[in-house]
């Protein structure tokens, strides 16, 4: 069962090892509008300018906020349907509180999202588009992620987080798909944020900084790897694909753009998992944690264990390929540790 240490409450930046991760944190929800701006051409740009504009904002609020019911409920019948292996992990009032809290969160972020329109010289001054606030956005959305996770981690099937992770993770591609290219170049990083506060513990990641000076050697290894994790993850889960090109899951194969995104999430996840044990200098929140989400999801998507063996195995290769040599000897006694807790899944079977 997760522990209530996962529980977000606010960060406290006072540290400036913390403020350096924060930082860090932060810069993963921005998007690079240069290549936006070249590929697309002069037209784009002033749909991109219009559409984050206070008013083209409030529109794309208002329509998401139409459809936000239906859709947060039919990702709980996905979900549902994802685990009906499992006999009753969450009965039908879990599913409603579940899709009605999701609602409630995706309404605050998009409340939030509303306000942060930039002014129209930034796209040429600083030419991204992200999170502004990072830490405020987090702050606005804790009291309702404190009450959902309490209800889930005190839940008599502590499987429920499972199903709490896969819920999010419908429900913003479901609205996402409801929207224009340009509205979710600038949406989808507030929802990518909401979908991560559920399963990747990046805000602890953070916290456990505070531990640490900012000449501390595991603090540089995680500044330098952090800024690097999708790339790492897709990386990763492209050399998987490359490895394994006719497997199935219930989603569908390995290169399937739905699935390879939840694969590119996942390795993001088990990267978060081996920064914050680094820091914490425990495996626990692995070993506690990490695995049991795994054996809850896993099988309802027909991910084998010797499948996630092998990913941890390449994302460990990966890793080690792009750390700087004097971080190794840090950062393999933790990886070594859950490519070992894989390992007994494998054998289990």
């Amino acid at each position: 069962m997760l522990r209530e240490s996962v529980l977000p409450d606010t960060i406290h930046q006072d540290s400036p090892s913390v403020k350096s991760l924060v930082n860090l944190w932060t810069s993963r929800y921005t998007t690079d509008l240069s290549t936006f701006s070249s590929q697309t051409g002069k037209e784009a740009v002033v749909q991109l300018v219009k559409t984050s504009s206070l008013a083209g904002r409030s529109q794309t609020v208002k329509h998401l906020k139409r459809i936000l019911q239906i859709n947060c409920e039919r990702a709980g019948i996905q979900s549902n349907t994802l685990f009906s292996y499992i006999p009753n992990v969450v009965n039908l009032s879990d599913a409603q509180r579940i899709a009605a809290a999701a609602m409630h969160l995706y309404e605050k972020t998009l409340e939030f999202y509303e306000q942060q329109s930039p002014s129209p010289a930034s796209f040429v001054l600083q030419p991204s588009l992200g999170i502004q606030a990072i830490t405020q956005l987090l702050e606005e959305l804790e009291p309702a992620l404190q009450e959902l996770r309490h209800q889930h981690l005190t839940a008599k099937d502590s499987r429920a987080i499972a199903f709490l992770s896969t819920q999010f993770h419908f429900s913003s591609q479901f609205l996402l798909k409801r929207l224009t290219p340009v509205e979710q170049l600038l949406v989808s990083p507030y929802f990518r944020f909401l979908e991560e506060q559920v399963c990747i513990p990046w805000k602890r990641v953070c916290e456990a900084a505070a531990g640490h000076t900012l000449q501390s050697p595991r603090l540089s290894l995680v500044q330098q790897m952090l800024p690097r994790s999708h790339d790492i993850g897709l990386s990763v889960s492209r050399r998987v694909v490359q490895l394994n090109p006719h497997y199935q899951s219930q989603r569908g194969s390995l290169s399937n753009p739905g699935v390879m995104a939840s694969s590119i999430r996942d390795v993001q996840m088990f990267q978060g998992y081996l920064w914050l044990s680094i820091l914490e200098g425990s495996t626990a929140s692995i070993e506690e944690e990490l695995v049991p989400l795994c054996v809850m999801v896993y099988p309802s998507v027909n991910v084998s264990w010797k499948l996630a063996h092998q990913g941890i195995q390449l994302l460990t290769e990966e890793l080690q390929v792009r750390m700087q040599p004097e971080h190794v000897e840090i950062f393999l006694p933790y990886a070594q540790s859950m490519q070992s807790f894989f390992a007994k899944l494998c054998n289990q079977v």
